[in-house]
C-alpha cells in the first residue's frame, strides 16, 4: 500500500508500506506505541494473513533474517531467537532432577518446542496454542528456524485456549510448565487483550494444580524500557508470582530484534536454588549440545542483573 513514510508512522498502525515511491523498497514498522515505532527494511515477504485472532506476518530483513510478527509486534528473529528460547527453557529444565512431562501454553512458532524436545528423559511434551493459522505459518514458513519441531512425533498439539484445555483435563500433571505467550504488556503498561487472563495470581493457582511435585513454572515476563507503567507492569507480574509460589528468580537479557531488555521467569514451590546452578556440568551430563546462546556465563549474566534491573522488581 502505497504512502509516505512520515504518513505511516503518523497513523500509529502497524504495517508493510512501499517507501517514498520506490515500489521495491518495502519497510515494516514495528509501532508499540505513539512514540516507540522501530523500522526494517524487507527484502522478502512470506506471508502476511489474519488469522480470527490476530494479524500474522512472516518476513526476511538483511539484518535480522526470518521474522515472525503477530499484530504488528515482532515475536522473534532467526538472527536472536536463540536468546530468548533457550533462557526461556533450559535453566528450567536443569532444575529438574527428572523432566518426563512438560507443557507448552502458547508457542506456536514452534521453538521453545524445539528446545526442549533436545531433552531425551522427557516421555511427554504437549503445546497448546489457540490460533490454528499461527501453527500452519510456522510450520510452513518457519522450519528452518524451528528445525521442523511442530512436527515431531514426540510432540502432542492441541489447538484450544489454554484456560480451557486446562479446565478440561484437572487430572493432568507436568514437571514443567511454559507460558509461552504473546507479550503480557504493551509499550504503555497496558495488559496485552491475547493474554491478560493467564498473567494473573488467579491463573497460576490453576497452573499450580497441574504441576507435579517439585515441578517448575516458567514463563516470559515482558521487556523493559524507560517509561515507569511498562516497569510497574513487569513488577507487578513479579509480585503476583511471588504471592503464588515460594521461590521465583528472573533472569533478564537484551535480544536485539525486540530493541529491550526481556524477562524470564522461574517459579516453583520447591525451594530451587537458580543462581546455584552449574549449567555447563549439567548440560553435558545431560547429552545437550549445539546451542548459541545459553551456558554457564550467560546464566550467571541473566540472573545478576545490575541493581537498576533488579530493583524494578523488589
Amino acid at each position: 500500500m502505497p504512502c509516505s513514510l512520515a504518513k505511516c508512522l503518523l497513523s500509529g498502525q502497524e504495517l508493510m508500506v512501499e517507501l517514498g515511491g520506490m515500489s521495491d523498497e518495502i519497510l515494516f514498522l514495528d509501532v508499540e506505541s505513539v512514540d516507540r515505532v522501530v523500522v526494517h527494511r524487507v527484502d522478502r515477504v512470506h506471508v502476511s494473513t489474519r488469522s480470527p485472532f490476530q494479524r500474522i506476518d512472516v518476513f526476511h530483513t538483511p539484518r535480522l533474517g526470518l521474522t515472525l510478527a503477530l499484530d504488528g509486534i515482532i515475536q522473534l528473529s532467526q538472527s536472536d531467537e536463540q536468546i530468548y528460547h533457550e533462557l526461556l527453557v533450559h535453566p528450567a529444565c536443569l532444575l529438574l532432577s527428572s523432566l518426563r512431562s512438560a507443557l507448552i501454553l502458547g508457542g506456536g512458532d514452534g521453538c521453545a518446542a524445539r528446545e526442549l524436545l533436545r531433552y531425551p528423559e522427557l516421555e511427554s511434551l504437549e503445546l497448546v496454542e489457540m490460533d490454528q493459522a499461527v501453527l500452519d505459518v510456522c510450520r510452513t514458513h518457519l522450519r528452518e528456524v524451528n528445525a521442523g519441531a511442530l512436527d515431531d512425533p514426540r510432540l502432542t498439539v492441541v489447538v484450544q485456549e489454554a484456560r480451557v484445555y486446562l479446565g478440561n483435563h484437572p487430572e493432568k500433571r507436568y514437571d514443567l510448565i511454559v507460558l509461552d505467550l504473546t507479550d503480557p504488556y504493551d509499550a504503555a503498561g497496558r495488559p496485552g487483550e491475547l493474554t491478560r487472563s493467564v498473567f494473573s495470581g488467579s491463573y497460576y493457582e490453576v497452573i499450580k494444580g497441574h504441576m507435579s511435585s517439585g515441578g517448575v513454572l516458567v514463563a516470559q515476563t515482558g521487556g523493559l524500557i524507560p517509561n515507569p507503567s511498562v516497569n510497574k507492569s513487569h513488577a507487578g507480574l513479579i509480585d503476583d508470582l511471588r504471592r503464588s509460589f515460594a521461590t521465583v528468580a528472573t533472569a533478564y537479557e537484551y535480544i536485539p530484534s525486540f530493541d529491550q531488555v526481556w524477562s524470564i521467569t522461574l517459579a516453583s514451590d520447591y525451594p530451587y536454588d537458580v543462581r546455584g546452578l552449574d549449567p555447563d556440568t549439567l548440560l553435558r551430563e545431560k547429552g545437550i549440545s549445539g546451542l548459541r546462546h545459553y551456558d554457564g556465563s550467560s546464566h550467571r549474566k541473566a540472573f545478576e542483573s545490575p541493581r537498576h534491573i533488579r530493583d524494578i522488581s523488589h
